[in-house]
């Protein structure tokens, strides 16, 4: 019996050890760090599909490319001016624009409130032709390196000539963001 008691002893003094083996998987830090103040570079490819109020007189479609020339103003606000080109089945027009995005940061990934308003350009007719529009959205990026991630965003442009002319479309961006200043720790402020 002295030997089946000093048994559950010594099984009882070694399982806590056993059980508190370090783990083989890697978390991913990613929330605890937040972007720094600096110059923030977006390059995307931007597609849209016509909504259910879109005139198909105007456009079923859109495709295009953007740059946004942007600064990091705070931990989660950015803004920036962009510049581009969109592809209607009509033509196609440039567009000229600023962009708002306010930026959520999560374990894996961040998630972005996105906000864009600007004018589009006709080529052909830039003070007849040429519309403004507002496209907000959401998305989300994930970061590769310290200064790089990639992003991928959904929202509702809208354009509008007069209240005649109004077009919707659904769209989607992908693209990069490059970012001067890299990534940082997050300080909480307690010490």
């Amino acid at each position: 019996m002295k030997k089946f008691i000093g048994f559950l002893l010594l099984i009882g003094l070694f399982s806590p050890g056993l059980l508190s083996q370090q783990s083989t998987s890697v978390t991913n830090p990613s929330f605890r760090y937040q972007a720094t103040p600096g110059f923030v570079n977006i390059s995307e490819i931007n597609g849209g599909s016509g909504s259910y109020y879109c005139d198909p007189a105007v456009s079923k479609y859109y495709f295009g490319l953007t740059n946004v020339f942007g600064y990091q103003f705070s931990r989660s606000f950015m803004g920036g001016i962009g510049l581009g080109y969109f592809q209607l089945d009509k033509g196609f027009y440039l567009p000229l624009y600023l962009e708002n995005k306010y930026s959520f940061y999560l374990k894996s990934f961040t998630a972005s409130a996105i906000l864009d308003g600007g004018v589009l350009i006709d080529h052909s007719a830039p003070l007849d032709d040429s519309k403004i529009f507002l496209n907000p959205g959401a998305g989300i990026s994930r970061t590769i390196t310290p200064n790089l991630e990639i992003s991928f965003s959904a929202g509702y442009m809208i354009q509008n000539r007069t209240t005649l002319s109004r077009v919707g479309f659904l769209n989607c961006k992908a693209g990069l963001i490059y970012r001067k200043n890299p990534f940082r720790m997050f300080k909480s402020g307690k010490n």
